[in-house]
């Protein structure tokens, strides 16, 4: 690391955004390094130490990518069979039938998407059965549109077909398939009994930090409910997709889908980030009241895993990941651009109309600045930041703009995502 002072930054960058603990890894040039900052619980004055576990969050997501993967390369089955092959509650679903499990990893199986099925973490009981019933609950309906849109639902699925293909339950065999062979040997489920030192999620108030009840549930589990990880067993599984040629494919770009604060890219079970020095590859876990974020590269043979348990962690990776890059490995992460164009968009009426799912609704109009979106989230000025993108919120550190895509030959968008939830268009 040179005389970069890791701890130090670390403790600069989490109180700049009331972060209470945190905890980063690196890995450049065969060597790791790690640092820890502050509490793991405000309310205990725990402190966050090397075995402190934080939850992943949709850092899940490749790891059950990096399962399929592997027992595809063993032979057990192909990426390209059909999802109902494997999900047998998916049997006599069209869009089912049609899509494969590549096409789930890839976010583009067109499955039905509803609230309901994305959101309802507490709606399924957790029994050995929970993703059975899932799967059940998510069959029916008509298929989407045919546009990329992230889903939870989509990899609750893919949990059920990782235990069809093992026979076990979804969380043994993501321990023997992957978290053993990888040495993660700390790396469990919110589920399980001993699951700590662990992290407390926070959330940032006028009178501070306050812890929230976590989210658990093994429905949603494969999506990012569940696993509790270090930051040293996050850099392992790292190491794997750095070191393991045959996970390389993951990395593909699946589809081209720039949203800002998001990706550049959507690949399988990875997002692709265009930035200069680049590329690079990794995700983000969004769980509450905590943020992870891992990042590889590939071409530098290293990688950096952030844990924090604050809703603030995403803007603090923001800034603490743009100073370090570029001295560890000549990459510039680009600053994100809040800054409104009035005339970036051109023609807004074109973007008025009405983008639902059966149980969520956003009806856009134009005015002669911007548009006025009513939905989900009450009624809100969104103004032109690019012929695409509208700033909604410069204070969300996770979402403050919002994206349209799927332009027809007329310019007009066919769909509209929130965060990276696309919700297509109605017929006018």
């Amino acid at each position: 690391m040179g005389e970069l002072d890791l701890a130090g930054l670390l403790r600069e960058h989490a109180s700049r955004h009331s972060v209470p603990g945190a905890a980063i890894g690196i890995l450049r040039e065969g060597a790791t390094t790690t640092a820890y900052y502050g509490l793991a619980d405000t309310g205990t004055g725990e402190l966050v130490t090397s075995e402190t576990r934080f939850a992943l969050g949709s850092l899940t997501k490749p790891m059950v990518a990096t399962v399929l993967a592997r027992l595809a390369e063993a032979g057990n089955f192909s990426l390209d069979d059909s999802a109902a092959t494997h999900v047998p509650e998916l049997l006599g679903a069209a869009w089912a039938e049609r899509a494969t499990v590549r096409d789930l990893l890839a976010n583009r199986s067109r499955l039905p998407l509803s609230a309901e099925v994305e959101f309802s973490f507490s709606a399924f009981a957790d029994t050995d059965e929970a993703l059975s019933r899932f799967a059940t609950k998510a069959a029916p309906g008509e298929q989407t549109p045919p546009f990329w849109s992230y889903t939870n639902a989509g990899w609750c699925l893919l949990g059920r077909a990782i235990e069809t293909l093992t026979g076990l339950a979804w969380e043994e065999a993501m321990q023997i398939n992957l978290f053993a062979p990888a040495g993660m040997d700390e790396t469990t489920f919110a589920t399980k009994q001993g699951a700590e030192p662990r992290a407390s999620g926070h959330e940032i108030t006028a009178e501070g930090p306050v812890p929230v009840t976590p989210w658990v549930s093994r429905a949603f589990g494969p999506a990012g409910t569940s696993v509790l990880s270090t930051v040293t067993d996050t850099l392992r599984f790292a190491v794997l997709h750095l070191e393991d040629p045959s996970l390389a494919p993951l990395r593909g770009s699946q589809a081209e889908i720039r949203i800002p604060a998001w990706l550049d890219a959507w690949c399988l079970g990875w997002a692709r980030f265009d930035w200069d020095g680049g590329p690079v590859w990794g995700w983000d876990g969004l769980i509450a009241g905590q943020r992870s974020v891992l990042r590889l590269m590939p071409e530098h043979g290293g990688a950096v895993v952030l844990m924090t348990n604050s809703g603030t962690g995403r803007a603090m990776y923001r800034s603490l990941f743009g100073e370090l890059l570029e001295p560890l490995f000549g990459i510039s992460m680009p600053a994100l651009q809040l800054e409104p164009s009035p005339r970036a968009a051109d023609d807004l009426s074109r973007f008025g109309g009405v983008y639902a799912w059966p149980d969520r609704r956003w009806e856009v109009t134009a005015t002669d600045t911007g548009l006025v979106m009513e939905g989900p989230r009450g009624t809100i000025e969104a103004l032109p930041l690019d012929d695409c993108s509208f700033l909604v919120d410069v204070d969300d550190p996770d979402n403050p703009t919002m994206t349209f895509g799927a332009f027809d030959a007329n310019g007009r968008p066919n769909v509209l995502y929130q965060m990276l939830w696309g919700l297509p268009r109605e017929d006018s």
